[in-house]
């Protein structure tokens, strides 16, 4: 699939497509999906596209909202929303399973003086709790939610998660290398569920030091998607 992207703006990257390999899964005919801060709206339209389920993005930056519209021109189901997710006004109880690559750096943190690379990385503008406890609202009964974050914030997630009666059910954690601590942790929890937590094992992404030649995992995930970027401008 080809994705727009603005030329100098904050570009989606590996961790986008880790994610939309660990939440398809869980991705059921029919189900609607919901991509919270999508970006260019890479996770969502990967994540639909098997069953060409009815999709909604909320991106709050207008660029890149901008070019998430732009590559949801061949996908009739998908609808962008150009809103801070947190007013955005979303069906409650209404989606099948919940996307997000959400903003982990906390709020006291030094922010990016580019305000897109910012609204991407600080919890100022999507505070943890309350961006789950919103989730926790709009995803249907047993409907799950799927998403990456730092993994050594992982105690903060799983916290925040089940204070917004989401439950943990599967953990992953990614290394660039399998004596290198983990980078990222992926997470599916789901409403209403009472199943135990699972921890999955770790996805390795290169396989030497020198983190220039991937695992076959993840070349697997590579050519699975297939994605190709194409950096435009707006002006």
């Amino acid at each position: 699939m080809r994705f727009y992207q603005p030329l100098k703006g904050y570009a989606y990257n590996s961790t986008s497509l880790f994610l939309a390999h660990f939440a398809t899964p869980f991705i059921k005919k029919g189900d609607k999906l919901l991509d919270i801060g999508a970006g260019c709206g890479v996770v969502g339209l990967l994540c639909a596209r098997e069953f060409n389920n009815p999709l909604d993005l909320v991106e709050i930056d207008a660029e890149m909202a901008y070019f998430a519209t732009l590559n949801c021109q061949n996908a009739p189901n998908a609808k962008v929303h150009h809103s801070d997710f947190l007013t955005c006004p979303l069906e409650p109880n209404s989606y099948g399973v919940l996307l997000s690559n959400p903003p982990y750096y906390p709020t006291n943190s030094l922010k990016s003086p580019f305000s897109q690379k910012a609204q991407a990385t600080n919890q100022s503008y999507l505070p943890l709790l309350e961006f789950c406890i919103k989730a926790g609202q709009l995803l249907k009964p047993q409907g799950y939610f799927v998403l990456c974050y730092h993994a050594s914030l992982t105690d903060s997630l799983l916290n925040a998660l089940q204070k917004a009666k989401l439950k943990p059910t599967l953990l992953r954690f990614v290394h660039p290398f399998y004596t290198h601590k983990a980078s990222l942790v992926l997470c599916a929890a789901r409403k209403g569920a009472k199943s135990l937590l699972t921890i999955a094992p770790p996805l390795i992404t290169h396989n030497s030091k020198a983190q220039q030649d991937n695992t076959p995992e993840v070349a697997a995930i590579y050519e699975k998607f297939k994605t190709h970027s194409i950096k435009a401008s707006l002006a």
